[in-house]
């Protein structure tokens, strides 16, 4: 193909991949939002990208404003739209690379620090941030102990009067919850080490129940408020039935240590814990940050912890500057082995595609394994069916990244399909199509991915394709 030719097609699917998948970002903002960073010509991803200076992508969209929306796993300010190149359908890598172009600072979506007015969609460049409502009003929330200011989680933009760490039990609408149909105990299998990979895979932090691994979790019901102990036990219970080994939380907030951590201690999954930074004073070596490291040392079971992620697309979402982030990284690796943490435990971060490929070089020598987000419907060219080679290349190209780091382990931290939305070029969001993508995703990378997420979250605000409230995929795992 033509350089010219390329580059022009580039640049058009480049724009519009980066606006769908900003948007995604900033529906994960309770407590983060979404990346669209992946692609790559089929594969090599292409990005222009005006990163500042972070809730999880490889995908071409034509930025479109985000709309104003209101959105804690916790992770808000105006994030850089990228761009990148979506691969064709046969799915064969391209040499050619093109160089990204800044995006103005007024077309940056906001992340969870942000007002709840200033939140955006996915297809905006917002954070990846997990499934956290916003859009909470004050007198719905249940009533929680207060919370000094500086220590509320950074995910749902609620009132600090009502945000707590611990939060106490409160009723809930169960029509709010979706329903799930859990596999009988009986049916299933051992969990057994994964018999090949990265010398991290070969430790006791990452197990793998044959093509299963972990699934996000974030303890908020659809109504944004923080979900009961009775909720949480019975997702927990859900999780670890459908043969689930590790859950991802992506901060520690709503009861992650109340009630969330017993219940995987009870069933005895691990857990990938996460510290979210946010822009502003909410960044890496803030109090905000330091409270969720404190939490961490001080209530984590040492021997549930199957790694510690420190930020979730925080460059992607414009919260955080390359060299402070991998500094953090490295303050928290040494504050949690000084606490009695075993020194091989991974710390690391995520970032889309895109992200990895443009600033990660400066990262690599701080992080203790490989870690990406990649959402295959925010690239137009990929259609269900093809949702599970496209993630398998994805995180093969960007792992490229950081070889040292990727040879002792490399994993996605956050990859689904929608069952209700928008149609997106070849990728179509319905129940059929995400139980074909999900079970793709499983068949090519299911022992190395957390797959995104439990639930539907009904909080979140549908974003401009209509598909941030139902990444849910508990029913389609039954496929």
């Amino acid at each position: 193909m033509k350089a010219s030719i390329v580059a022009a097609s580039v640049a058009l699917v480049g724009s519009v991949a980066a606006s769908q998948h900003k948007a995604h970002a900033g529906f994960h903002m309770r407590r983060g939002g979404y990346a669209e960073d992946e692609v790559c010509t089929v594969y090599t991803t292409v990005y222009a990208t005006a990163m500042p200076s972070m809730v999880a992508n490889s995908t071409m969209y034509a930025p479109s404003p985000a709309p104003e929306t209101s959105t804690s796993c916790t992770e808000e300010k105006e994030k850089p739209v990228h761009t990148i190149y979506t691969p064709s359908s046969t799915m064969e890598p391209s040499s050619e690379v093109y160089s990204p172009s800044p995006v103005p600072e007024s077309s940056k979506p906001a992340y969870p620090t942000a007002p709840m007015s200033s939140k955006s969609a996915y297809p905006v460049h917002e954070p990846s941030m997990p499934a956290y409502p916003n859009d909470v009003h004050e007198s719905s929330m249940p009533a929680y102990p207060a919370v000094p200011e500086s220590s509320k989680p950074a995910y749902p933009e609620v009132p600090a009067s009502s945000k707590a760490y611990t939060p106490a039990p409160k009723p809930s609408s169960s029509a709010e919850k979706p329903a799930y149909t859990p596999v009988p105990s009986s049916t299933k299998a051992a969990h057994k080490p994964k018999p090949t990979g990265g010398s991290y895979d070969n430790t006791p932090y990452i197990v793998t129940n044959d093509k299963k691994w972990a699934i996000t979790y974030t303890p908020y019901a659809n109504s944004g408020d923080c979900k009961t102990s009775e909720e949480i036990k019975s997702d927990i219970k859900k999780i670890s039935e459908l043969g689930f080994t590790t859950i991802r939380s992506y901060s520690t907030d709503c009861g992650v240590f109340e009630y969330v951590v017993p219940e995987c201690q009870k069933y005895g999954l691990k857990v990938i814990y996460g510290i979210f930074l946010e822009a502003g004073d909410k960044g890496p070596f803030s109090q905000y940050a330091n409270d969720q490291l404190n939490d961490i040392k001080e209530k984590a079971h040492k021997d549930s912890v199957a790694m510690v992620i420190v930020g979730n697309e925080c460059i992607f979402n414009g919260n955080c500057e390359v060299g402070q982030l991998g500094s953090y990284i490295d303050y928290v690796r040494k504050e949690l082995q000084n606490n009695g943490f075993p020194s091989d435990v991974a710390v690391t971060t995520t970032e889309t595609v895109g992200i990895w490929e443009e600033y990660g070089a400066s990262l690599c020598a701080h992080i203790d394994v490989f870690t990406v987000q990649v959402h295959p419907y925010f690239t137009q060219s990929v259609s269900a069916e093809e949702a599970g080679d496209f993630a398998a290349q994805q995180l093969e190209q960007a792992a490229k990244v950081c070889p040292e780091a990727a040879a002792k382990g490399k994993y996605i931290t956050e990859i689904g399909w929608p069952s209700a939305g928008t149609p997106n070029g070849k990728a179509v969001a319905g129940i059929e199509e995400q139980k074909i993508a999900m079970h793709k995703i499983q068949e090519k990378v299911g022992s190395e991915a957390c797959l995104f997420s439990f639930q539907n979250d009904g909080w979140k605000d549908p974003g401009n394709l209509d598909v941030e409230q139902s990444f849910g995929c508990v029913e389609a795992l039954f496929y």
